[in-house]
């Protein structure tokens, strides 16, 4: 493998290990949270009832996007809601996210849009990602963490060093009471921000296809290589994605670490315990 291609291996591999970790943290979290409180309540609504409440911002955002994209597209839009404690399908095709409590799924929101076209509905359910990343690096910034990353060479380890940072820039980070606020939006962001499964149905011929063909296109050479300069951009938007993931999984498998050991503990005083399916 090349120099060139060595890079691009390099910055594609751990972009796919940050997203994981981050993805793999945040599912585990959110059926946590509302199984410690099953246990605390020994009732399913009350679990639902906090979850939604505890990420309600990140869920306002999450379905905010939805809905400035379809704006943005020309796509109208019908009802936009909050909180649903049963399963809600609108007809017409939702965009939103749903919570699993114990007893059965909860819809934390949705925005209700009208039938289009494949590429327009993939881009209206893509959007709270990319809003999220936006907002955790206005959050990163005034929590003073450093997001710089350039992968610009096989030789060059900036992805490990800024990642092997944050563990001292989050202690620096607690001694300020304020940023106790922004380290809580960093959760609620990012635990809303990924898309849901009714975001990603059209996903298919939206954008994978197109995505797979482009690829072909290159790797074939019908298509022009990428000028350097914007290779070095790609990379750079890949790095800073990298770091985003990694911050965001970061904040979160601390508060992963406190609901485990509540979770244990309280199951541990009343000698009974959720069971996750």
């Amino acid at each position: 493998m090349d120099g060139g291609a060595t890079v691009w291996a390099t910055a594609v591999l751990w972009l796919y290990i940050t997203f994981l970790a981050f993805w793999g943290i945040q599912w585990w979290l959110g059926r946590h949270i509302q199984g410690l409180v099953l246990l605390i309540t020994n009732r399913t609504r009350p679990a639902s009832t906090f979850y939604f409440y505890l990420l309600a911002p990140g869920v306002v955002l999450h379905e905010i996007s939805h809905w400035l994209m379809a704006r943005v597209l020309f796509v109208p839009t019908r009802d936009v809601a909050l909180f649903r404690p049963q399963p809600a399908e609108p007809k017409g095709g939702p965009k939103g996210q749903k919570g699993q409590a114990q007893g059965g799924p909860v819809t934390l929101g949705y925005v209700e849009i009208f039938k289009t076209d494949p590429v327009r509905q993939s881009l209206i359910g893509l959007a709270p990602l990319p809003v999220g990343i936006l907002v955790l690096l206005l959050l990163a910034a005034l929590l003073n963490f450093n997001t710089g990353i350039n992968p610009v060479s096989p030789q060059d380890d900036s992805v490990w060093q800024s990642i092997s940072r944050l563990p001292t820039e989050f202690a620096a980070s607690v001694q300020k009471p304020l940023n106790f606020l922004w380290l809580y939006l960093v959760f609620t962001v990012s635990n809303g921000m990924l898309p849901s499964k009714p975001d990603r149905r059209p996903w298919l011929f939206g954008l994978i296809l197109p995505g797979a063909l482009i690829l072909v296109l290159a790797v074939t050479g019908i298509l022009p290589p990428l000028p350097q300069d914007w290779q070095q951009t790609l990379r750079q938007l890949m790095g800073n994605l990298t770091w985003i993931f990694a911050f965001a999984a970061a904040i979160n498998l601390v508060l992963a670490l406190v609901i485990f050991l509540l979770e244990l503990l309280v199951s541990r005083f009343k000698r009974r315990r959720v069971v996750y399916k």
